[in-house]
């Protein structure tokens, strides 16, 4: 493990400076990764929770104690349904608007740092190109300097220094596929969040609609 902990620092230290940008580029984008999937885990978790005593507060009529549940929760579909209950006898257009106002604050929530991860994905590779030219030219400028001077570059030296200048292509490549699979795996997790967010908007609507429709009746 010591020699290639040793060879993978040698490897940074001789890839070049672009090397560096790469190397910041791979922490940022597996912290992003480690943030989202606890935070997606969590609002995971509150909808298990939340949707069936919240859908049994209101299907008994216990506004009250459904307001009570939403502000103990006031994360995701805490604030969401708290929308629609704060309409509650209104039309069914007024909560869902209501509600779907409320729920894109939290799908903006959901969708922070993804951003990052898409420009990492697109900046390493690029990075690793641009390291790759910029070392070729030296190395092919040396080699142009060494030949004026009757002294030129024997195909060991350039060799080392051709490999030295893949290096980065190499690294840049390896960062952006892991940042893909990062994204694509987040990206797929927040469409699932999404999703049920939207269903449980369109529950909460007939719900919410069909208790204040009895309440009226048995008023009447």
């Amino acid at each position: 493990m010591t020699v290639s902990f040793i060879n993978a620092w040698g490897i940074l230290l001789r890839g070049g400076p672009m090397m560096w940008p790469i190397f910041l580029f791979s922490i940022l984008a597996i912290t992003v990764g480690i943030e989202k999937f606890l935070f997606l885990s969590a609002v995971e978790g509150n909808i298990k929770k939340f949707k069936p005593v919240f859908f049994k507060a209101v299907r008994e009529n216990r506004m009250k104690d459904a307001l009570d549940i939403c502000e103990e929760n006031m994360f995701g579909l805490g604030r969401i349904c708290k929308a629609g209950l704060m309409k509650f006898g209104s039309s069914v257009d007024l909560i869902k608007a209501s509600m779907e106002q409320a729920a894109g604050f939290e799908v903006h929530a959901l969708k922070q740092r993804l951003s990052l991860l898409v420009f990492i994905v697109n900046a390493a590779p690029l990075l690793g190109l641009l390291g790759t030219t910029t070392a070729l030219c030296v190395v092919f400028h040396a080699a142009q300097m060494r030949s004026n001077a009757l002294n030129p570059l024997s195909l060991g030296d350039m060799s080392s220094g051709i490999w030295q200048a893949l290096v980065t292509t190499s690294a840049g490549l390896s960062v952006g596929i892991i940042s893909y699979a990062i994204y694509s795996f987040t990206a797929s997790r927040v469409n699932d969040v999404v999703m049920s967010f939207e269903q449980t908007i369109g529950e909460a609507v007939g719900m919410l609609q069909a208790v204040s429709e009895t309440s009226t009746s048995a008023e009447e």
